[in-house]
C-alpha cells in the first residue's frame, strides 16, 4: 500500500511484512519469558548459602528488583506483539476496502 500526499513523503508499507515481524516479536517475547522463567528458577532462596545474612538479603534484594525489571520487559515486548500485529491487520483491511472500491469503479 502507497501512502503519501505528494510531498515528496511517499511511503509503502507491507502488511505481510507487518506480519513477519510481529511473528518475530512474538518469538522474541517467548524466548524472553523462558529466560524469565530460567532467571526465577535458579534463584536463590536461602540467604544463608552466602555465608553472611547481610549478603544473602542484598542478593534476596537485588533478585527481586531485577526480576520487576525483566517483567517490565516481557509486558514491552507483549505491547508491540499487539500493536504491531494490529497495524498489521488494519493495513490490509484497509487495502482490502480500496481495492474493493476500484473493482466496483471500475465495473461500471
Amino acid at each position: 500500500m502507497l501512502i503519501g500526499d505528494d510531498g515528496g513523503a511517499d511511503f509503502q508499507v507491507d502488511p505481510a511484512q507487518l506480519t513477519g515481524a510481529a511473528g518475530r516479536l512474538g518469538r522474541a517475547y517467548d524466548d524472553f519469558n523462558t529466560a524469565l522463567a530460567d532467571y526465577y528458577g535458579a534463584a536463590c532462596d536461602d540467604e544463608s548459602v552466602f555465608g553472611d545474612a547481610t549478603v544473602g538479603q542484598a542478593a534476596t534484594a537485588f533478585n527481586t528488583a531485577w526480576a520487576s525489571e525483566l517483567e517490565l520487559y516481557v509486558e514491552a515486548l507483549a505491547e508491540m506483539v499487539r500493536n504491531v500485529s494490529t497495524t498489521a491487520q488494519r493495513y490490509q483491511e484497509t487495502e482490502r476496502a480500496v481495492t474493493q472500491g476500484f473493482t466496483r469503479i471500475g465495473a461500471r
